[in-house]
């Protein structure tokens, strides 16, 4: 009888060998080998799942943080709209609560650093002020601003929320302006107590504008196209990027658009000058034509009340509430990220440190390009804005 050949051990995925002739089934030596193979694909696949399983569940909550899809965690703690008390000056006595308005002024949201969600500055600066009014504790409240401007409407929904808080509370506002305080930045601190902007501000650019394009021409010659719109009213194209710029329609409808704008401005300047009132130099209408100006030029101008810092806004804040000492609590909104990762409410700069490790996109976004999505997203829309 002929000797099978001697067959090589092969594990892993490989089939067992057939077994000698004669023999019915696998040999207790060929079970061996069928088991250990099992068992280490096993493993291997489990392990496999479970990895897969982690890196797209991670994936999907730090998508879900960014966009501010969860940025609700956490808010309800303190406040039904969200509002949180975080330490930032210790001290005795009476409260000063700060809140911020941080990048362009849209309500609904500042769009995010990825178009997503992201905090609105309208109803968190509405939910801080109706917080403030509410706590016998706080005496005065200071508004800091370091923001470009941004919406007509937005920044009027502040101006009013401002109007209304000082006049039903009786506690003094008081700005303290950071790097920009531009436009609708400029909008929303006219109607404060005082004013302290930084030595390095940039403020005023006291205009509004319509942002827009004209493609007349240009598309037509390349791909040869015919506007094709249809519409009743001989204006209801008005502004629009394929109008011919030569038309006696296109001409009536900026002219229309124009008369539009220069309303809001002299709303504008209206708001500034019942907001600083005496303070302003005879010929501040000339300043307020959209430019730009300095801390020191803001400031002679009547602008704002003092150069200084925060401690100096500080000062001012417990000078007009009438207390000599106070502690400071800044107002905010445990959002995305932070949320996420089950950041405490009192500890904001362990915040900023997940979120910078997590995320380093985020805090390598520039304002630039927030201010560039903005303008695409809303088109044709009236903007107190400053966008160099």
């Amino acid at each position: 009888m002929d000797t099978p050949p001697t067959q090589p051990q092969q594990y892993g995925m490989q089939p067992p060998p057939p077994p000698p002739p004669g023999v019915p089934g696998p040999l207790p030596q060929y079970r061996s080998q069928m088991r250990v193979g099992g068992s280490r694909t096993g493993i291997w696949r489990m392990i496999g799942i479970v990895v897969l399983v982690g890196v797209v569940g991670f994936n999907l909550l730090l998508f879900l943080g960014m966009f501010g899809a969860i940025g609700a965690l956490g808010g309800s703690k303190n406040d039904p709209h969200g509002v949180h008390e975080y330490p930032r000056e210790s001290g005795e006595g009476k409260k000063i609560a700060v809140i911020s308005i941080d990048g362009v002024i849209m309500e609904g949201g500042s769009g995010g650093l990825f178009g997503g969600g992201g905090p609105d500055p309208v109803a968190m600066v509405q939910d801080g002020l109706n917080r403030a009014a509410g706590d016998k504790d706080v005496a005065a409240v200071i508004l800091q601003v370091n923001s470009p401007g941004g919406g007509v409407t937005a920044s009027d929904y502040i101006y009013d929320s401002i109007m209304r808080f000082r006049a039903e509370s009786k506690k003094p506002v008081v700005v303290f302006m950071k790097d920009l305080a531009a436009s609708g930045g400029y909008y929303v601190s006219a109607p404060a107590d005082y004013i302290v902007a930084s030595p390095t501000t940039l403020t005023a650019s006291i205009g509004v504008i319509i942002q827009g394009y004209n493609f007349h021409g240009t598309l037509t010659e390349v791909v040869k196209g015919q506007d094709a719109t249809v519409k009743a009213g001989g204006n209801k194209t008005m502004g629009s990027m394929f109008g011919d710029p030569n038309s006696e329609e296109y001409r009536q409808g900026r002219a229309l658009l124009q008369a539009l704008v220069d309303e809001m401005h002299t709303r504008f300047k209206k708001i500034v000058k019942d907001g600083r009132g005496s303070k302003l130099k005879p010929d501040w209408e000339t300043y307020a034509d959209g430019r730009i100006v300095s801390a020191s030029q803001a400031k002679e101008i009547g602008l704002v009340d003092d150069i200084g810092y925060f401690r100096d806004a500080r000062k001012k804040a417990e000078e007009l509430a009438g207390i000599s000492e106070s502690q400071v609590v800044d107002y905010g909104r445990q959002v995305g990220l932070a949320a996420l990762l089950g950041v405490e409410a009192n500890k904001p700069e362990r915040a900023a440190e997940l979120v910078d490790k997590a995320a380093p996109a985020i805090a390598a976004a520039g304002l630039g390009n927030k201010l560039e999505e903005m303008l695409r997203l809303y088109p044709g829309k009236p903007m107190a804005i400053w966008v160099p």
